[in-house]
Formats: C-alpha cells, sequence, structure tokens
C-alpha cells in the first residue's frame, strides 16, 4: 500500500505538466474545427449565434485570465473563438 501513495506523490507534478499540454492540444483541435464549421456550412452567422447563446446559456466567463485558460480550459474562450472565425471569414473575402 504505501507503494501507491508514493506513486502518486511522484506522479503528481507529470500529471500536472501533462494536464496542460493536453489542454494545448485540445484547443487547437477546437480552433480546427471551428474553422472546418465555418468553411463546410459556408454561413459564420449561424455558427457565431449558436456561441453567443451557448455563452449566454452557460454563464460562460467571456474574458477569463490568460493563466487560468492555460491551466483549465480545454476549449478556447468564446471571445477568442469569434475572433478565430473572423479572421477565417477574413481570409475567405480576401481570396475570393
Amino acid at each position: 500500500m504505501p507503494g501507491w501513495f508514493f506513486f502518486s506523490i511522484l506522479f503528481a507534478p507529470i500529471d500536472f505538466f501533462m494536464n496542460i499540454l493536453m489542454q494545448y492540444f485540445l484547443r487547437n483541435n477546437e480552433y480546427a474545427a471551428d474553422r472546418f464549421a465555418v468553411e463546410t456550412t459556408r454561413d459564420s452567422g449561424s455558427f457565431v449565434n449558436a456561441l453567443k447563446k451557448l455563452a449566454v446559456h452557460n454563464l460562460s466567463n467571456l474574458m477569463p485570465h490568460p493563466l487560468y485558460v492555460v491551466l483549465n480550459y480545454s476549449h478556447p474562450p468564446v471571445l477568442e473563438r469569434l475572433s478565430a472565425i473572423g479572421k477565417v471569414e477574413a481570409l475567405k473575402s480576401a481570396v475570393e
């Protein structure tokens, strides 16, 4: 039984840094999913409205501290997602 205790003590710092790394990859995947949704549907307005409704319904923090986002968020904050969608739309209109 003492082995589990020592293992948990040794694993805690590794878990902390692995969690930060995983959150980073999850946020990047979420940006890619948003970009795919906007490019596939060609209707960013509906997607933006859906994100806004979800933010209101879930009482989302629109401007969380960046360190808190790095440590705890698996999805980007709503305002960052909306900004990224705006950039996708600007790129799409520049290409056309």
